[in-house]
């Protein structure tokens, strides 16, 4: 596991877009391997479908990256939120000026509170430096009655499946590893996932006025790659 500690925000911000420029999210998203891509397809469609979005609600996604999710939201009016501005602009030209990009902290949202009608924050808080801060965030944003989406990996699994891979040998077959294309270390908690989440830990950091109401494995229930819960705000 990652141990890094920050002397304050703009240390983890460089820190951050150091990882941004290392791993690009766009090589991610068009990964060649049919396996990463029917995962990473299955955990956006479970996120919108436990969203539920309106045609008239706002909604904003914490951690937009380069747009890919915000591209695919189904209803609602699209707003996104990122620290690195490299990601935002990536996003800007991907969305068009569709919906609106703001430049910001998952920890230090700039929103008043209840702003929001949904939110949703898909593979994020594993790179902050604390995932309860930014929950928090998430509920005294949302309104009444709003709902927040969260996804994170579940890394023990995915550390035992890649170790597996590559102790049968079908770890390059499988992932189809090129020159060129997108890398990542043996274990992602290694460099740049600061926290390594399982379900029950992850749960635990739920804040107070959040009711947990959909719980989720990608791809599948008994095979829980990533985790993706639906909160509800209380009244």
């Amino acid at each position: 596991m990652t141990q890094l500690t920050f002397r304050d925000r703009r240390e983890f911000k460089a820190w951050n877009d150091a990882m941004v420029e290392k791993y690009d999210v766009e090589q991610f998203h068009s990964h060649p391997s049919p396996l990463v891509r029917y995962v990473e397809r299955k955990r956006i469609r479970r996120i919108f479908a436990l969203l539920a979005p309106e045609p008239a609600d706002r909604v904003l996604e914490v951690g937009c990256g380069a747009g890919h999710l915000l591209a695919a939201l189904p209803a609602g009016r699209g707003f996104g939120l990122d620290l690195a501005e490299s990601l935002l602009a990536k996003a800007a030209r991907r969305l068009g000026g569709r919906d609106v990009l703001v430049q910001g902290d998952a920890e230090q949202l700039p929103f008043r509170a209840s702003a929001w009608d949904r939110v949703y924050c898909s593979e994020v808080l594993e790179h902050v430096p604390s995932p309860a801060r930014a929950l928090a965030e998430m509920r005294r944003i949302v309104g009444p009655r709003g709902v927040v989406v969260v996804s994170v990996p579940n890394e023990r699994l995915i550390n035992a499946l890649k170790a597996a891979l590559r102790r049968s040998g079908l770890y390059r077959l499988l992932m189809r590893a090129r020159t060129g294309d997108y890398t990542m270390p043996e274990r992602m908690d290694d460099e740049w996932h600061l926290h390594s989440f399982d379900l029950a830990s992850f749960r635990a950091l739920i804040p107070p006025g959040f009711r947990v109401t959909r719980v989720e494995g990608v791809p599948f229930r008994w095979l829980p790659i990533r985790y993706v819960l639906r909160c509800e705000a209380a009244d």
